[in-house]
């Protein structure tokens, strides 16, 4: 467990370090993409440029909710602060969501009054979005099963700001060959349409984390069926899972047991059940409870109020 978990924390330190440098690539080329935008007119470039300087903000945010993350539990904080992470996943998608809006308003005004945009302008920043954009994409890595939802917040808003760059490149093309004004407002349309999209599946992710959905893979229904299969349970209720963020889990459960058991037996059957769910699941906390059909043989009367609890695991 010790060799693992120093392996995690290493790779978030290093995750941190690339976010760093693309967040200060992505900042400075915003600014360079929000001032030719305006000299030359373009409302798919000032899209971009919004694109790229909520990029910023996102890599910012999954560094800070990363290094958050990795802070221990406390007394008052005794889950620890694992949730930090799907919480800045949150807040930079609604940034994203938020600088969405307002390029959509700006395009359809375009639409509706149509500004002449310099084309090769238009290619030019593309080329450079394109570069940059890339350059953040590959210092990110790629995604793995337990990796932040912050980090995987930042680096949708990097894939989704090349492809949009893409879009930018096609329709400076587009604009020099054609000369049609609504090219631009239109491929903004085109770029948000898809920012939205690939947003929402983030916000599902990260509302899922904070409210305490079930984690990928593990259900309520599925714990309950591996509790069940030990030879001694006969049956396991008030069962719950919840994710306490960066790729680790919480589950808790009761369970019956079969006829009379002693409290030496119960301790020796949460032990047995909950190496059972570590080993299914991957779950860090578990705490079980046994329930004995009639009454647990030893210790009874002693500790009477206490006999439905044999202990948990964690």
């Amino acid at each position: 467990m010790s060799g693992n978990h120093a392996g995690h924390e290493h790779g978030h330190g290093g995750d941190g370090a690339r976010l760093g440098v693309a967040a200060g690539a992505n900042s400075i080329f915003a600014v360079v993409q929000i001032l030719v935008g305006l000299a030359i007119g373009s409302v798919v470039v000032l899209a971009d440029a919004a694109h790229q300087a909520v990029d910023a903000l996102g890599l910012i945010t999954a560094f800070v909710a990363i290094r958050i993350a990795r802070r221990p539990a406390s007394h008052d904080w005794s889950y620890g602060f694992g949730k930090a992470d799907a919480l800045g996943g949150f807040v930079s998608a609604l940034l994203l969501v938020a600088s969405v809006g307002w390029i959509v308003a700006e395009s359809v005004r375009r639409l509706i009054e149509p500004e002449s945009v310099e084309g090769g302008g238009v290619i030019v920043i593309g080329l450079i979005a394109i570069a940059v954009n890339g350059a953040g994409v590959l210092l990110v890595g790629h995604g793995h099963g337990d990796e932040a939802i912050s980090l995987r917040a930042a680096r949708l808003h990097l894939l989704t700001d090349l492809a949009g760059s893409v879009v930018v490149v096609l329709a400076g093309v587009l604009l020099v060959t054609t000369d049609a004004s609504w090219i631009d407002p239109a491929a903004s349309l085109l770029v948000s349409v898809a920012v939205l999209w690939s947003t929402w599946h983030l916000i599902r992710s990260a509302v899922g984390v904070l409210l305490d959905r079930s984690p990928a893979g593990m259900s309520a229904p599925d714990l309950s069926n591996v509790l069940s299969s030990h030879v001694d349970v006969d049956v396991a209720h008030h069962v719950h899972v919840r994710s306490l963020g960066a790729g680790r889990h919480s589950a808790s459960a009761h369970v019956v047991v079969h006829g009379e058991t002693t409290v030496h037996r119960s301790q020796e059957i949460v032990d047995e059940l909950s190496i059972l769910v570590q080993d299914r699941f991957g779950v860090e906390h578990i705490t079980i409870q046994i329930e004995c059909e009639h009454h647990c043989a030893e210790g009874e009367e002693e500790h009477d109020g206490h006999a439905h609890s044999a202990g948990g695991a964690h």
